[in-house]
């Protein structure tokens, strides 16, 4: 497993929009297997680069613009701008949907990587685990 300032840096670069901008709060949900603060910290902290240096260890990733807005530096700036079209397997996929059937969750998960929608169907799994009667 990756440290933390890559797997934050990485979350960051893919959440980010046309400005590299991203919210603090929407990495600390896209990361959900670390501790939210310890993702806070990162960002706000250990990799910003106008913050005060409260750590030993720096990393220049990140410029707070706002107040719980970031914008990821241009020198770290590494995901390849992504077509915004869905791949035309998906569309066809939608389009067989019969009549009448809200296709809104549908292109959701879609739009989710593999892994977040296996993470989705845990967390549902439990959720109807913990509401059987013992």
């Amino acid at each position: 497993m990756s440290p933390v300032h890559v797997q934050v840096l990485d979350a960051a670069c893919t959440l980010a929009d046309e400005h590299w901008r991203f919210r603090i709060a929407d990495l600390a949900r896209a990361l959900p297997h670390l501790n939210p603060a310890t993702v806070r910290t990162h960002v706000a902290s250990r990799c910003c680069v106008n913050a005060p240096p409260n750590h030993q260890s720096r990393h220049r990733y990140f410029r707070a613009v706002g107040r719980g807005v970031y914008r990821v530096e241009r020198a770290v700036r590494r995901r390849p701008r992504r077509n915004p079209r869905r791949p035309a397997w998906q569309d066809r996929m939608i389009a067989a949907a019969p009549r009448g059937v809200d296709t809104t969750f549908i292109v959701a998960s879609l739009e989710k990587t593999p892994t977040e929608r296996l993470e989705t169907m845990r967390r549902a799994a439990q959720s109807l685990q913990a509401m059987r009667p013992r």
